[in-house]
């Protein structure tokens, strides 16, 4: 089954033609998910990265790594926000 993701996702950069998105919960950010061209052993998969709202006083690690695809990178973002939430009682 192919994951749904729960946020609102766009492009970083509208209108450049990059695999760079970044996700939205109303005004946070929930994190970026982009296609890794540069990282050797991690060319061709999805860069995932969260932790990005100002609200945030404590992290959570992991708070990056990388997926096969983007459906899944948002996945790992999108969970990592939820406990962000969760730990912060938002």
């Amino acid at each position: 089954m192919t994951y749904e993701p729960k946020y609102k996702w766009r492009e970083t950069w509208p209108g450049e033609g990059r695999q760079d998105f970044t996700g939205y919960d109303g005004d946070d950010i929930v994190g970026r998910i982009r296609l890794d061209t540069t990282t050797s052993d991690k060319i061709g998969l999805w860069r995932w990265n969260g932790g990005f709202a100002s609200w945030i006083r404590e992290r959570i690690m992991p708070q990056q790594g990388w997926e096969e695809n983007p459906r899944e990178a948002s996945r790992r973002a999108e969970e990592h926000h939820d406990r962000l939430k969760a730990l912060h009682g938002r």
